[in-house]
């Protein structure tokens, strides 16, 4: 400021940058996602002089700009500061966690634990685990962290990999650099094709991360990115690989350090260390996933669409759903699976006139046994490469098949919902003239079934008992259903997100039909088994985690009833 302005106030402005400002200024220049490379970012908040964003594509958390300071990223002890030997302890179990699911998933997928095991990463720093003598450890300098971040160069690494290695395991270290995708497609390029890849990562669409918002990245707080299980999954499928199976870890820490990571402002470590707790160890989720993934060698097939039509007692409207069907144009090539439960009402005479029909297999049950059991044979007979359920019924608009299609086809994501309440001014469910009492019970529990679901599942939807549930044949691999009734949608909704897959909205249309029309749920008695099958998914015991690799044929469960399989191309 000059001396005549000075004199005028009688005082001098002397500005001297904060912390942040100081960070905000060295910062280097914007970038694209680091997972798909879209230039469509959402602003969050800044912290600490970083500006985090989120991508509207994949929704990928990462800093933008990207900080040209680097710390000491992959030194434990640099990042534990005043850490205990009990919290080093706990860092080197946690990469223990780590080798141990992983050698798990070797051990089933490829028929022997693994003989040779490269980590690159954070690590202790004598990089000495309890598990593997057969490990080796590259331990990257801060100039070769550099490098890294900066420029995704990876060369350290790939001079440790040889022909006869077996599992790479990333320990964090995807989220050092705002390059994670052409790190990706470097491994891509030069790991040996039956070298399994194992990425360990904190998953921002975990509980913790989503109860916790902002606030859960100090337990984090030196990434520069954050992905979800969702968009990790895709980045790696896009550069090269095929998804193998996924888990999440708990982490231990001392009761000092968790508070002092999750309530740093107040006194609580200090309070918690002169009662004399502060050395006790506690084991919670904190994020923590270990993904794994394989070369994808052969060229993917061709896309196919698979569409299962459960039926049970529509004479009146089965014929025209299955024209409609056939006379439709579809985006791919496809197959219709028409599952006949042993109609009463001339049904099955109807589905049988539709045998020779090109593109038309139809399996007949001896005996009804419920809608879930219906698409599970379905499942258990389908070709495609994409599954699509379609009810016997015109509830729905077959035009919305497009829409909901189109996001799998794109690969932006796996998994598609079909939300009737999803829209800017839209309430498309039960609107039922003579049955008020029973729309109004089923409109509530459509409510109070997506509430529980996002709160269970720490998911954002609208309309989970929507019919319209679209998905890769993937992300039912290795999982187990046992729900034979209407609780099956909730069952297969939840299960595929266990197994990783979070699934994409899309409005539809639906109309309701009536009960004196020929619907078929009864509120009273698939409520319960169905609002009970949240939390069967959620907290009991094979509760479809693929935690070990895919096991061919089970996605049906065990069988109740028989059936006799018609095919017709």
């Amino acid at each position: 400021m000059s001396d005549q302005i000075t004199e005028q106030l009688g005082r001098r402005f002397e500005f001297v940058p904060t912390e942040a400002v100081a960070r905000s200024r060295a910062n280097a220049s914007f970038v694209s996602c680091p997972a798909c490379g879209a230039d469509a970012e959402r602003y969050l908040f800044h912290e600490r002089g970083a500006r985090f964003v989120q991508c509207r594509i994949c929704d990928v958390v990462y800093v933008n700009p990207p900080v040209r300071e680097v710390r000491e990223y992959f030194n434990w002890a640099a990042d534990g500061g005043n850490a205990t030997d009990e919290d080093r302890e706990h860092i080197r179990k946690e990469l223990d966690d780590v080798l141990r699911y992983a050698s798990e998933v070797h051990r089933a997928h490829r028929g022997s634990p693994p003989a040779s095991i490269l980590v690159a990463g954070r690590m202790a720093d004598d990089g000495k685990t309890a598990l593997a003598a057969n490990l080796d450890a590259v331990r990257l300098t801060r100039e070769e962290t550099l490098r890294l971040v900066h420029d995704a160069d990876i060369s350290p690494i790939v001079a440790a990999i040889d022909d006869d290695l077996e599992m790479v395991v990333l320990n964090q270290l995807l989220e050092a650099s705002p390059r994670a995708s052409d790190i990706v497609a470097k491994f891509a390029a030069h790991l040996p094709s039956r070298t399994l890849l194992v990425v360990a990562y904190c998953n921002v669409a975990s509980f913790p991360g989503r109860i916790l918002r902002r606030n859960w990245r100090r337990f984090f707080d030196w990434k520069a990115v954050y992905f979800s299980s969702e968009n990790l999954r895709t980045m790696l499928q896009r550069t090269g690989f095929r998804f193998v199976a996924q888990s999440g870890l708990k982490t231990s820490y001392t009761v000092t350090r968790a508070l002092a990571l999750g309530l740093p402002d107040t006194p609580a470590a200090g309070v918690a260390r002169r009662l004399g707790l502060g050395a006790l160890t506690m084991r919670v989720p904190t994020g923590n996933y270990v993904s794994v993934f394989e070369r994808a060698e052969e060229p993917e097939a061709s896309e196919l669409l698979s569409v299962i039509v459960p039926v049970f007692n529509e004479a009146a409207y089965l014929r025209a759903v299955l024209d409609e069907l056939l006379e439709k144009q579809f985006l791919i090539p496809h197959e219709v699976i028409v599952v006949e439960s042993n109609s009463t009402d001339g049904t099955r005479e109807i589905a049988q006139t539709y045998d020779g029909c090109s593109g038309v297999r139809i399996i007949y049950e001896d005996r009804p046994c419920g809608k879930g059991a219906a698409v599970r044979q379905g499942l258990a007979a389908a070709a495609g490469t994409i599954v699509l359920i379609q009810d016997a019924d015109f509830e729905y608009d077959l035009d919305d098949y497009d829409a909901l299609l189109e996001p799998i086809v794109q690969r932006r994501t796996s998994f598609v919902l079909g939300s009737r309440s999803l829209g800017l001014d839209d309430w498309k469910v039960r609107r039922l003239a003579r049955s008020r009492l029973k729309a109004f019970l089923m409109n509530f529990g459509q409510l109070l079934f997506a509430r529980t679901f996002n709160f269970l599942f720490q998911q954002r939807v609208t309309d989970v008992n929507t019919m319209f549930k679209v998905f890769r044949r993937e992300c039912i691999e290795g999982v187990d259903f046992v729900a034979t009734g209407f609780s099956f949608d909730i069952e297969l909704a939840c299960k595929l997100v266990k197994n990783g897959y979070g699934p994409m909205e899309v409005p539809v249309n639906y109309v309701a039909r009536g009960f004196d029309e020929g619907k078929k749920i009864n509120f009273l008695s698939e409520f319960f088994p169905s609002f009970s099958m949240l939390f069967r998914c959620r907290f009991g015991r094979g509760s479809g985690v693929r935690r070990l690799p895919r096991h061919v044929g089970s996605t049906t469960g065990t069988r109740r009833c028989r059936s006799q399989s018609s095919r017709r191309s």
